[in-house]
This record gives structure tokens, sequence and C-alpha cells, in this order.
């Protein structure tokens, strides 16, 4: 598991900007566009929003441990799907003061106790780390179908971003498969502008630089990230110019199809 390096109050700080930001969204939605599809297949917006409420329920009462409380979530979401969305909104906004709370109160310690995870056995604010990622891209599911303006600067965008580049190497070494001895860098523009570099020398492996890549990919936080997490087609972005290839093009292209990770 990549070693988490977030602390409890920048922890905190991602999930009152991103609460709040789901909150402030959904007390504006209708009930019509509760129902409208998501970017997440197969589910409407409110299913976006009943799927971070439920998680947060049972966070709420689980303590890390090997035993992931995926038992608990299933029973809030099937109880949180009987309502409108207007009240999954009540419900977030409860939950969500009370993690807040839960989080304040937590020691380094605390978020250090090791239980299960997404992404293996791990330290708990590795866990939160994910969650934040989470609870933006659940967030977006419902913002761009709906055509509301993205969220691309804050401190849920930035862990977002984050989670991209520890998945990084496998998107280039396992997902596009790029051949040994060659090199990519995606540039990622906007506020947060990064660029993300990978050499691929027996393995794939992320580096901090990279004076000649091989291939490059440029697009903008939102259409990487949508990339990223599956809720896109690339036809779309590299036909309209939210993605550019460069270097050795067929490679390029090679990368800009693969760097979904999850979905």
């Amino acid at each position: 598991m990549q070693p988490a390096s977030t602390t409890g109050p920048e922890l905190t700080a991602a999930f009152r900007e991103c609460f709040g930001a789901m909150l402030a969204m959904g007390r504006t939605l209708t009930e019509q566009q509760w129902e409208h599809p998501s970017l997440c297949p197969g589910w409407s917006c409110k299913d976006a929003l009943v799927h971070v409420t439920s998680a947060e329920i049972a966070f709420a009462e689980w303590t890390p441990s090997p035993d992931p409380p995926m038992d608990a979530i299933v029973a809030a979401s099937r109880e949180l799907r009987r309502r409108s969305g207007a009240a999954v909104v009540d419900a977030f906004a409860a939950i969500t003061e009370r993690r807040l709370d839960q989080f304040a109160s937590m020691s380094e310690v605390e978020f250090d106790r090791v239980g299960w995870s997404p992404a293996g056995s791990g330290p708990y604010r590795r866990y939160m780390e994910i969650r934040v990622f989470d609870h933006w891209a659940h967030e977006h599911d419902i913002r761009v179908p709906l055509g509301l303006p993205p969220r691309v600067d804050g401190l849920g965008a930035l862990q977002s971003l984050n989670e991209a580049h520890i998945a990084f190497g496998y998107l280039v070494g396992k997902r596009a498969a790029l051949p040994d001895g060659t090199s990519v860098t995606v540039h990622v523009t906007g506020p947060l502008s990064r660029d993300l570099h990978a050499v691929v020398e027996g393995r794939a492996r992320v580096v901090n630089e990279l004076a000649d890549p091989t291939c490059e990919v440029t697009t903008d936080l939102l259409t990487f990230e949508l990339l990223c997490c599956g809720r896109i087609d690339p036809d779309g972005p590299l036909t309209d110019g939210r993605v550019t290839l460069g270097g050795d093009l067929p490679l390029a292209e090679r990368v800009a199809r693969n760097l979904a990770f999850t979905i």
C-alpha cells in the first residue's frame, strides 16, 4: 500500500470542503435532477449521493479492522434509496456533521490504526485519503451531467490528482502496457497543474523528472480525472481537443485510452 502522508487536520479540512460542496449543490437540486442519470454507469444522481451517504453512515460505526463495513453500507443504501433526493440530502448533512466531529477528535495514533481498505491493509488515514477522492468523484458524477461547474482547485481535486499519481505506474505499465525502454509524461493543466512522469525499465515506475519522454499527453484536470474514473469514453476528448498528444503518437494515444483505474 502507498504510504499515507495526510495529517488528521488536513484530512478533516478536505472532508469539510467535500461535504460542504456536496451539501451546497444538493440543496439546489430538484427531484427531477436527482433522478437524472449520473456519470456513474447505471446510477442516477440520487444513487451517487446515496452511495457516499451510506458509506459515511457505516464508517461512523466502524473501527478499523480486517473486515470492511460493506454489510452496513448495503443496509444503509437500501434504506436511503426509498427516500426522496431532498431527504437523502438531509441524511447526508446529518451524518457528515457527525463525521467531521469524529475526525476532529481523533489523534494521529488513531488515524494510524491499521485495517481494511480498497488498496489493501493499511492505516485508517490512507483509507480516508481514498474516501476524499471518492467524494470528489461522485460529486462530479452529479455536476457534469447536470451542467454544473466543476471544482478543480480545492483539496478534493488535489487528493484526486494525488490518487491518480499513485496509480500512474500501474496505468503506464499494465493498462497501457508501454514497451520496455519507453517513457511518458502526462501534463495536467489548470489551477492544480502537474506533470506526471513514468519510465518503463523492465517495469513501469513513476519518476520526478523526465527530460525527453517518448510520448506526451496533455489534458485538463477534470478530463484527466474523468478518464481515470472510467466515466467518459476517450474518443470524446481525443476528438474535441480536450486531450492532445505529442511525441510517439500511437503510444501517447495508448496511454490516453488506458487511464481508467476505478469505476
